[in-house]
Parts: C-alpha cells; structure tokens; sequence
C-alpha cells in the first residue's frame, strides 16, 4: 500500500499527527504537550510561532516513526479546539499571541452584552450562545485594551486555519469551525456584517479571510513548510474541521438518529441535521463537514477532569488507575447512600453561580462512596447537554460514546442507564487524527463524500443496553441533583 493519510489534532493542551490508511487504520502517532501560557488571570495563550515549531515537530515525529517515506502521504487536514483567536499582520506575520478557547478575559464584556440585549439580538443571525473565548468577544477586549494589535491585524484566523496558512501560505478559514465564532450566520453559510455591528467591531469586516469547506483543498505544502515540517513539497491540504465534528465523524455520525457523546476535559452531545430546527431554547448550531447539514451541540468542562483533580488532590497515586477506580465504583454501587457530586470545579452548566463540591457526606461514607458519587455526578451534568440535544425531536435511537471514560464499563452502564437508550462505546483511541486524516481522503477524491468514507471506515463498538430499573433509580436521583442545584444558586 502506499496511499496514506495525515491527521493533525491541535487541542487546547496537546498536538498530535497521525498517518492512517484511507480506512482509518492508525500507523503512527505523535503527541506534544503544549501548555498555554496565562500571563494575567482569565488568560490562555500560546506564542504562535512556537505553535508552528511543536506542529511541525509533531509531523516529523510521526512520519520518521511510521517508516514510511513522505511522498506516501497523499494529504493532510486537521482537527481543532473551537473558538480562541489567531491575527495575522498584513505581511502574514502574527500579530500577537494565539488565544485558546479556555480564554476568559472578555468575560465581562459578554455579561455587558448580555445584560443589554445584544445577545438576545444577536443569536437569530449567529445562532450561538455567547462564550468569552468566541473570536467577537476577543475582538472586543482587543479593540477596548490593545488598540494597536487591534489596528495591526489583517486576517482574522481560528488556530487550524493559521496552521494551515504556515503550510500553505494560503489565507482561508475553515467552514465547521468559523460557523461557530459569531462573525458568520449558519442560516445564510456567510459572514453577517451585522454581527460586527451588534458587537461594536465593525472595522474587522474586511479582515474576515475566504472560507472553505471542510474537504476543500486550500493548498499545497510549499517549500519552505516541507523543510520545516518533513512533509514533500507539493502535498495537498484540506480544510479540516472543528474537533467536535471530528468526534462525531469518526463516531459514524452522520444522521441524526445517532449522538455523539465526548466525555473528557469537556463533556458535549452532538447531533447532525438536514436543517436547522426552529425552537424556543438557544440551541447552539453550526454547518456540518457533509454539504448541506448542520450540527447542534451542547458542551461544558465537566466532565472526567473533574475526577482527575479530586483525585490528584484528595486520594493517593493508587487512583489514577481506571482499574482501581471501577473498583472502588462496583462496590459504591452496592450500598445506599445520598452523596450528591456537582462536577463543577472549572464552571457550571447548570447556574452560572454555581461551583463544584460534594453534599451528603457522614463519617460512615468512604472512598468507595465517594468516587461512585463522582461517577454519577459527571453523567448527571451531561445529562444537562444530552436531555436537551435529544429533546429536538423523538428520532434519537442510539448514542455513540467516545472519550476517557469508555475505559470503565461501570461508568459506561451508567451513562447508558441514566439515558434509557442504546449506547455504543467506539474504538477509537485518536479520534481527532483519524477524522482528520479521512477528510484528506475525502479531500483527495479516494472517497467521493464523508457518507462514503465513513462506511468504510466503520469503528469497532461495544454496545450497552439500559436497564428499566437502574433508569429510574438514576433518574429520581437526577431530579433531586437538579432541586439542589437550584436551591443553592438562589
């Protein structure tokens, strides 16, 4: 065989570059941590040059790694955290440092725009919620606090999109994930001036760089890139897509019958439409990687990291081990206890005033106790996003789950029981490359569309049925997490 593909996931704390065969069977691998930087509070940074430099490290790691020559990789797309922002001078240099998606600096600015109504008027044209890491919101603090990069920029870019570039030399931003920045009105598949207006940045209109589909060549690797990154000159380079896209692509997501589950740093449900469906609740919506559909999701960091830090901080090195934690859940689940956990720890999805913490403890409780209730406590905040994607209609038969937890039938069961539907736990450990690397095969023309690709392509799952009783048991318990809830944002 000498048809290969390259995925680049570039997420909010780690890249990676994948090589897969045109059927999503993974080669090689590379990975680097890259940390952000936070030079006040609320920030999350990165020096863009730098981030150019660990990509290109990344590509080389894996093609040195793969034993295959570079002239085999017939094309290159990515996969990429959303929101954040990447500015380019006018001689394409940065011009300052990237903001990632856990930026919260702007955050008073969105509360202003809340508070006022801009929001309320600007979600029929963008249908997004507003988040304080959103390029508009960005933009804004830019324009309030560092009025000369704000004057110096050019091209506004997503992170993918300034990656792209440094490959390419080709300006362009990239359909899945600028739908979701609110500069651009989902409903017309264009940028809506009057989006700037609302949010008092009017001078960028100009700035907004052409966008492209998700399997739409933007260019070729150039010379310079091909030294710099260990790929051949000449290879083409998709447009990639939005790592939730990429989660619910590499799931086998394309219709709407099916949802997509990522439990990890973040918990989010998506779901694929035809159209978008018109509702009272502001339900966040963007366009799809297939042409003509659309994907709604909800998402919110309170998932497994939850469980991470309570138990980097409250129990020893012997329970970081999935293992040990199932453990500990099997035999919680055999005991009758009102421990409620809220994973709020980096923020609520619930009351924006609400934080994290444990209610219910007494002296008899245990470790055991404990770690079942955080279990349970992250599958009720995601029952918060999925309850509301499922509630668009009746049509959801089945959930595909991918993430960290999938490690832990225990947690799996649960979430299965908690959602009284049929749960699929997909194989896939990259799932950011491997999507990637299938649309540079859809890019490319191996496969004539991502229905195509996606069929072959199949992951391997495993597959829960709910049962009735521990359904409702969940459920009573679910409502009593939410009562409480309310009851302590008063």
């Amino acid at each position: 065989m000498n048809t290969f593909f390259m995925g680049v996931d570039l997420g909010g704390t780690v890249i990676k570059a994948g090589i897969y065969t045109p059927e999503g069977q993974e080669i090689i691998v590379a990975e680097h941590a890259f940390p952000t930087e936070s030079p006040e509070a609320g920030f999350s940074e990165r020096n863009m040059d730098v981030l150019w430099q660990a990509t290109c490290g990344v590509i080389q790691e894996a093609i040195n790694n793969s034993q295959l020559n570079a002239s085999q990789i017939s094309g290159v797309s990515f996969s990429s955290h959303g929101k954040g922002l990447y500015l380019l001078d006018e001689q394409g240099r940065p011009v300052r440092n990237g903001i990632v998606s856990s930026d919260s600096r702007a955050q008073s600015i969105v509360d202003a725009w809340h508070k006022d109504g801009t929001a309320e008027k600007a979600y029929p044209l963008s249908l997004q919620q507003l988040w304080p890491s959103h390029p508009v919101a960005l933009l804004r603090w830019l324009k309030e606090h560092e009025p000369d990069n704000y004057r110096d920029t050019r091209h506004i870019l997503m992170v993918h999109d300034y990656i792209r570039y440094r490959l390419t030399d080709q300006i362009a931003c990239e359909e899945t994930n600028i739908s979701g920045s609110q500069l651009y009105n989902p409903a017309k598949s264009a940028y809506d001036p009057k989006l700037c207006q609302l949010f008092g940045i009017d001078e960028v209109t100009d700035k907004l760089a052409p966008v492209i589909n998700s399997a739409e060549q933007a260019g070729s690797v150039t010379k310079q890139a091909a030294k710099e990154s260990g790929l051949t000159e000449g290879t083409p380079v998709f447009g990639g897509f939005f790592d939730v896209v990429g989660a619910a692509l590499s799931s086998g997501v394309s219709q709407k019958d099916k949802l997509s589950a990522v439990a990890g740093t973040w918990t989010i449900s998506t779901r694929v439409f035809d159209e978008i469906v018109p509702s009272d609740y502001p339900y966040v919506w963007s366009k799809y990687c297939i042409p003509g559909t659309y994907f709604v999701h909800e998402g919110s960091p309170t998932s497994a990291s939850n469980l991470a830090w309570f138990t980097r901080h409250f129990f020893n090195q012997r329970f970081q081990d999935y293992d040990v934690l199932n453990q500990c859940v099997a035999e919680g689940a055999t005991r009758q206890n009102d421990i409620l956990f809220f994973p709020w720890l980096y923020g609520s999805n619930y009351h924006s005033n609400l934080q994290g913490g444990l209610l219910g403890l007494s002296s008899h409780h245990t470790d055991a106790d404990i770690i079942y209730a955080i279990y349970q406590g992250i599958v009720f905040s995601h029952l918060l996003h999925q309850d509301r994607i499922v509630g668009l209609d009746n049509s959801t038969q089945s959930i595909r789950f991918t993430g960290g937890p999938t490690q832990s039938p225990l947690w799996m069961q649960m979430f299965c029981d908690a959602s009284n539907l049929p749960l699929d736990v997909v194989n896939v450990q990259q799932s950011g490359c491997q999507a990637a690397a299938l649309c540079a095969a859809v890019g490319t023309g191996y496969y004539s569309g991502f229905d195509i690709a996606i069929a072959a392509s199949t992951p391997k799952i495993t597959t829960y049925q709910p049962n009735a009783v521990a359904h409702q048991q969940l459920r009573k318990k679910f409502a009593r997490f939410k009562a409480v809830a309310d009851a302590l944002s008063q």
